[in-house]
């Protein structure tokens, strides 16, 4: 057996499910072009081996899975009601739309999934490799990220974009400017995720959760006995949703160039 992000599959299914892929119903072929691409701020994938089953639509980050009624299924592996109970005891959860639901009456469709992933995204917490702590000059830097390191202060944002230094490593940039904050505070910090990229408040929030994540994660390993106080915005300055490896390699980047610039001031 080999692992689908944490849930086991049958390798045998893989062969089955690139068929399926290639034969795809309308239903399945209509429901794709409105949920491919990331377009609810998560992604989902086309007949996704599971267990030993295959799901219509699943995206593996929520565990959420979608499934159409009415393809004729003559696949040896069990019925849609077993399949469905196995995969939640794994924690899958399931949304159904018949064949015909799906060809007449679409915005009801999307109106329900997209629903159910907002309510996802709001319950399920990202979850990534914890990392350990270092000290700075104002005591330890923990993988926390405490409202007092929030940037919220409207004039300070102002300063920011106004006087504040440019760091790039694409697709983020990060202004930072030398400034006074409470004592026990070395760095407050805000991300942006541009609204002229991401219509969809969804998505922007989604980016967003994933900069805190990855800064929260990775700040004790740079900012170990630093000096001094700054206040700092990153900016996600790409076009298409980012994967959390691609927000916290960048991030990475940029916390090296900014150390190496405080380092030298």
């Amino acid at each position: 057996m080999s692992k689908n992000n944490s849930i086991p599959y049958d390798p045998k299914l893989k062969e089955y499910a690139r068929a399926l892929r290639q034969n795809s119903t309308l239903a399945e072929v209509l429901l794709w072009n409105n949920i491919k691409n990331g377009v609810l701020g998560v992604q989902f994938h086309r007949q996704v081996p599971l267990l030993n089953f295959i799901v219509d639509f699943y995206c593996h980050e929520l565990m959420l899975a979608i499934e159409i009624d009415g393809r004729s299924h003559d696949f040896k592996y069990g019925y849609d009601e077993k399949k469905q109970g196995l995969l939640e005891q794994k924690g899958v959860r399931f949304l159904g739309f018949s064949d015909k639901k799906i060809k007449t009456d679409m915005s009801h469709v999307m109106l329900t999934i997209s629903d159910e992933v907002k309510k996802q995204m709001a319950n399920t917490p990202l979850t990534f490799p914890e990392k350990g702590e270092s000290k700075s000059a104002h005591g330890p830097v923990r993988n926390t990220f405490p409202k007092k390191e929030r940037l919220k202060s409207k004039k300070l944002l102002e300063q920011l974009f106004l006087k504040g230094s440019a760091i790039s490593a694409f697709p983020l940039k990060l202004l930072y400017l030398k400034t006074a904050l409470p004592k026990d505070v070395p760095f407050q910090v805000t991300v942006v995720a541009p609204k002229r990229n991401f219509k969809s408040a969804v998505k922007r929030n989604r980016i967003k959760r994933l900069l805190r994540e990855a800064y929260r994660l990775n700040k004790p390993a740079f900012f170990n006995n630093t000096k001094g106080q700054y206040a700092l915005v990153i900016l996600y300055l790409g076009k298409e949703m980012p994967s959390f490896s691609e927000i916290e390699s960048g991030t990475k980047t940029l916390l090296t160039k900014l150390l190496k610039k405080i380092s030298n001031e």
